[in-house]
């Protein structure tokens, strides 16, 4: 398999200063969310508790000015107009700039054709009509032709975003730093998790500082977003470093620091069985948790008895097994496994096919057999 960015760099704790740092004065962001769309078959999300919209108040709040942010919704998200409003705020940049780029609503991955191009689907998309679909290169392609600046972050929280992340090691013209909630070939889960880890990343989390130095890098954001997905939502975020693009970039200053167990994920029993959970606060001699999956109004104070360590079970690499898809079931084998996820390759298909795949997803050659 090739990894876009090797996971350990990503964890490499730096103990010094990033030398470069995010200017929000300086930031152009264009922003899709699309949870509604034309063709009704393609499913929806509600807008009441939407995420991203907290992600634009967390920016303009950072510093972006206003008048730097474009965010297209639902309706006014078609493919047309997606692609002329970035070109209109690309023309707006200047040197020395940042662009953020970020997408959130359905990813399409073609399984007709052997490369696996892939799509961001917008509010007009219509399945075998590939004009309507916003090809992944063609994204960069304006990127490319438009952009006056020096960085781009593109993040994306939709099924197949990694693809953003491959594309990017293709450019060289600018510094491309990636995020996106799942690798090229996995789906992505309909919650916001994923976005919910990127403001915690503007918003100065010490949830993020790995270090305790008091300041989050890109680097410390793509850790925290792939244990916050793999715990969360069973499932790898993806990210990417390219075109000399300094993971050390420091984002936000954290003020004050993490207390006791505050922001670790664990267990927790309730009538006799063992639910996942994340300490939210530490104080008094008790952990505030939230049970993940479950409603905020089940948050409750616990004795840090009543919590055990994350124990996911895995596979070791080269183990025979079967893998769920669609609901068929394929021969497969486990590669290697990481934070309770198998990365698996299916018999008798192409490397492309490779994915990220939980244990529920996962049987022993035989087990489905009456």
């Amino acid at each position: 398999m090739r990894f876009v960015l090797p996971v350990a760099l990503l964890l490499f704790a730096n103990c010094l200063m990033a030398e470069t740092s995010w200017q929000p004065e300086n930031t152009w962001v264009f922003a899709v969310g699309v949870l509604q769309y034309q063709n009704k078959k393609l499913g929806t999300w509600p807008d009441e508790g939407r995420v991203d919209a907290v992600m634009i108040d967390a920016l303009k709040k950072r510093g972006v000015p206003e008048d730097h942010i474009t965010f297209i919704k639902n309706e006014q998200a078609t493919r047309d107009h997606c692609a002329k409003s970035l070109d209109e705020l690309l023309a707006k940049t200047g040197e020395g700039d940042t662009l953020l780029f970020y997408f959130a609503g359905h990813g399409s991955r073609d399984f007709y054709d052997a490369a696996r191009p892939v799509s961001l689907i917008c509010y007009d998309s219509k399945p075998k009509f590939a004009k309507t679909f916003w090809h992944v290169p063609l994204i960069y392609d304006a990127i490319e032709k438009g952009f006056k600046g020096a960085n781009v972050l593109v993040t994306a929280d939709c099924c197949h975003s990694g693809a953003l992340a491959d594309e990017a090691q293709k450019r060289k013209k600018f510094k491309y730093g990636v995020l996106t909630s799942a690798h090229a070939t996995s789906k992505s889960t309909g919650n916001w998790t994923f976005t919910q880890a990127l403001v915690d990343l503007i918003q100065g989390s010490s949830l993020l500082d790995a270090n305790e130095d008091g300041n989050l890098t890109f680097k410390e954001a793509a850790a925290y977003c792939e244990a916050e997905m793999s715990f969360c939502e069973e499932q790898l975020s993806c990210s990417a470093a390219a075109g000399g693009f300094d993971v050390d970039t420091r984002f936000a200053k954290v003020e004050g620091k993490r207390t006791g167990r505050t922001g670790e994920r664990c267990e927790s029993e309730s009538e006799g069985k063992w639910y996942k959970v994340k300490v939210l606060d530490d104080k008094d001699g008790k952990c505030f948790i939230t049970w993940i999956g479950w409603e905020k109004k089940w948050d409750a104070w616990v004795e840090p008895t009543a919590l055990r360590k994350w124990q996911p079970k895995v596979l070791a690499g080269g183990t025979a097994v079967e893998v769920e898809f669609d609901g068929e079931w394929y021969k497969a084998k486990v590669m290697q496994t990481r934070l309770g996820m198998h990365f698996v390759h299916y018999d008798g298909f192409p490397d492309s096919d490779d994915e990220w795949v939980p244990m529920k997803r996962i049987r022993m050659p035989g087990e489905g057999k009456k």
